[in-house]
C-alpha cells in the first residue's frame, strides 16, 4: 500500500497542533476544551469546508519543498554544478549523481522524491474532497475557498507534480528512459506522465477562466508550453501519450497566451520551508559546486567522477562540460544573470552572501571584487588566493542567485519567451515576434547587448545563462541536438543515467512495479 494517505494524516495532524498552539487563548480549563488529542487527528477532520483554505496553504507549502529539491539535483546530474573537492564533509550521494552512476539507496534522491510523492498526493486527495466528500460542501457558508479555488489548486499544483516525475524522474532498470511511478501504479513512461499533465493544466485553466483571472490563466498556459515542448522534443522511446509534433503545436499555441514582459510565477520560501538550493549548492552548504569546466577538480572519491566525463582531449583532461565560471571571467557582465558566490577553503562565503551579484561587491570586499577574482583565479584543481589571508583561499564557487528565503520562479516571462523563440525557430508561430527579437527582450531585461542574429546553437546558450540554476539545464541536454550530453555511455559496464532513477524506497513498496 501507499503510504502517503499516512503521511497526510502526520503532515496534517501536526500542521493542526502548531496553529492550535499558537492562536489557543490561555485558559484554566484549557484541557476540557479539547476533543480529542490533536496527535491523533486523522485526514476526516479537514473535511471540514472550514479548512478548506489551510489545505491549499499545505499543498502550496509542499510544492515549495518539491521544486527546489528536485531541481537542484537534476543541476548535479547535468553538469552545470559538480560534487567538488570542498564536498569531503558532506553526502556521497551527490558524487553519484556527478557521475552518473547511481545506486539504487541513494538517500539524496529519495528524499527529493518522496517530497515530490507527497505533493501530488496533497493536491490529487483535495480534488478527491471536491468530487467525492459530501461533507467537504464548499457552497457552505463556513467555506473559507469557493470550489472554483479548489479545483484550481488540485488540478494545477497535480499537474505540476506530474511535470516534475516526467522531466526529471527515470526506470532505475533503464537509466535512459524517463517516468515514474503514482502510488503502486505501474512504471509510467514521460510521455503519458505528460498527457496526464496536459489534462490536469486544461482543467485548472477552465477554473481560472472562470475566476476571471487573466495572470493565473498566463501563467498555466506559460506552464503548459514548457511541458509541450520538453514533450515534443524529447526522443522518447514509448509511443502514446504527449509527445512529437501533437505536443509542439500545442506548446505554440499555450505560449502565444502565457506570461508577459515582467511576469512570473513564483515558488515562495522562507524560514520554515527553506530554497535547497542555499543548503546544496549555496553559502548554506556547498554540496553542489558550480562547474568550472576543469577535469582535474572533479571529485576523486567513489564512483569517482572522472571516469564518467566525456572529455575532449584526453591528454589536457579538458571538458565538454559548459562553464559558467568561464563565461563569467570573459565577461562580468553576465552576472546578472549567473551570479556566483565565493566559497573559501573554510567552507563560507568571502564577506557574506547576498541573492544579486550586487550584494557581494560591497565595501568589505571592494567594487573590484570579481575582477580581481577572476583574474587571479586559475582552473588547475589548486585553491586559488586572492590575498594574503589564508582565509582568502578560493576552492569554490556557488550559486548566488538563491538564498534561504529567496523566492524562485517556477516559470518566468524570461523563460516563457526564449519558449516562444524555440518555437519559432523549430518553425511553430509562437506569437507576433521574431525569435531574435524575443531573445534580446531577455537579454536587455538583465543589461545586456542586443544579438545581431538567432539560430538553435545559440538560443541554448541562452537558455543556459538565463536559467542558471533552475533544473533546466538536464532536459536540455537530453532533447537538444546542439547540447552534448557531457558523460560517457557506460563506465565499468555500467550505463550512466540521464534521469534521476527512482530509488529501492520508491520501488521495492510496489507490487506493481
Amino acid at each position: 500500500m501507499s503510504s502517503y494517505r499516512t503521511t497526510l494524516k502526520r503532515l496534517s495532524a501536526l500542521s493542526a497542533a502548531l496553529i492550535f498552539a499558537v492562536t489557543f487563548t490561555a485558559c484554566d480549563s484549557f484541557v476540557a476544551n479539547v476533543d480529542q488529542p490533536v496527535d491523533e487527528a486523522g485526514s476526516d477532520q479537514f473535511s471540514d469546508p472550514a479548512e478548506a483554505e489551510f489545505l491549499i496553504t499545505g499543498v502550496e507549502a509542499q510544492w515549495a519543498d518539491s521544486h527546489s529539491g528536485v531541481t537542484d539535483l537534476a543541476d548535479g546530474l547535468s553538469d552545470e554544478f559538480r560534487f567538488g573537492i570542498n564536498g569531503d564533509a558532506t553526502f556521497p550521494t551527490f558524487a553519484q549523481l556527478d557521475a552518473g552512476i547511481i545506486a539504487d539507496d541513494n538517500n539524496s534522491i529519495t528524499g527529493a522524491l518522496n517530497d515530490l510523492q507527497e505533493y501530488r498526493f496533497l493536491a490529487d486527495d483535495l480534488l478527491r474532497r471536491v468530487e467525492e466528500d459530501e461533507r467537504f460542501d464548499l457552497s457552505d457558508p463556513s467555506a473559507t475557498a469557493s470550489e472554483e479555488q479548489v479545483r484550481l489548486v488540485a488540478n494545477v499544483h497535480g499537474a505540476n507534480a506530474r511535470y516534475y516525475l516526467a522531466t526529471y524522474f527515470g526506470d532505475p532498470d533503464d537509466p535512459r528512459r524517463g517516468g515514474a511511478t503514482i502510488d503502486t501504479s505501474a512504471f509510467i513512461p514521460s510521455p503519458e506522465l505528460y498527457q496526464q499533465a496536459e489534462n490536469k493544466y486544461a482543467a485548472a485553466l477552465a477554473q481560472a477562466e472562470a475566476l476571471e483571472s487573466g495572470l493565473q490563466q498566463r501563467q498555466i498556459q506559460s506552464a503548459r508550453a514548457r511541458a509541450a515542448l520538453y514533450a515534443g522534443t524529447h526522443d522518447f522511446q514509448d509511443s502514446g501519450g504527449f509527445q512529437g509534433q501533437e505536443a509542439l503545436e500545442a506548446a505554440a499555441a499555450y505560449a502565444r497566451e502565457g506570461l508577459q514582459q515582467g511576469e512570473s510565477w513564483d515558488v515562495s520560501y522562507d524560514l520554515n520551508t527553506g530554497n535547497d538550493y542555499h543548503f546544496q549548492a549555496g553559502a548554506g552548504r556547498l554540496q553542489l559546486a558550480v562547474q568550472d569546466g576543469n577535469f582535474n577538480q572533479l571529485a576523486t572519491r567513489s564512483p569517482d567522477p572522472s571516469q564518467s566525463y566525456r572529455v575532449a582531449d584526453e591528454e589536457t583532461g579538458e571538458l565538454v562540460a559548459r562553464s559558467h565560471i568561464e563565461t563569467v571571467a570573459n565577461n562580468p557582465a553576465e552576472l546578472s544573470r549567473i551570479p556566483l558566490t565565493v566559497i573559501n577553503d573554510g567552507g563560507t562565503t568571502l564577506g557574506g552572501f547576498g541573492a544579486l551579484p550586487e550584494n557581494l561587491q560591497n565595501a568589505a570586499l571592494g567594487d573590484d571584487l570579481f575582477p580581481t577574482i577572476f583574474d587571479t583565479w586559475q582552473p588547475n584543481g589548486e585553491a586559488n588566493s586572492i590575498g594574503e589571508s589564508a582565509a582568502e583561499n578560493i576552492v569554490e564557487w556557488g550559486q548566488g542567485k538563491w538564498e534561504q528565503r529567496t523566492d524562485m520562479p517556477f516559470v518566468s516571462w524570461q523563460e516563457l519567451f526564449l519558449i516562444r523563440a524555440e518555437l519559432e525557430l523549430r518553425g511553430y508561430d509562437a506569437g507576433g515576434e521574431s525569435a531574435l527579437e524575443l531573445v534580446n527582450t531577455v537579454r536587455a531585461s538583465f543589461d545586456l547587448s542586443d544579438l545581431s542574429d538567432i539560430d538553435m546553437e545559440r538560443l541554448a546558450v541562452e537558455r543556459d545563462r538565463t536559467l542558471f540554476a533552475t533544473g533546466h539545464r538536464l532536459p536540455d541536454q537530453r532533447r537538444m541536438d546542439v547540447v552534448e550530453w557531457h558523460l560517457k555511455d557506460q563506465v565499468g559496464g555500467q550505463s550512466t543515467a540521464q534521469w534521476l532513477q527512482l530509488t529501492r524506497a520508491e520501488t521495492e513498496p510496489n507490487p506493481n512495479f
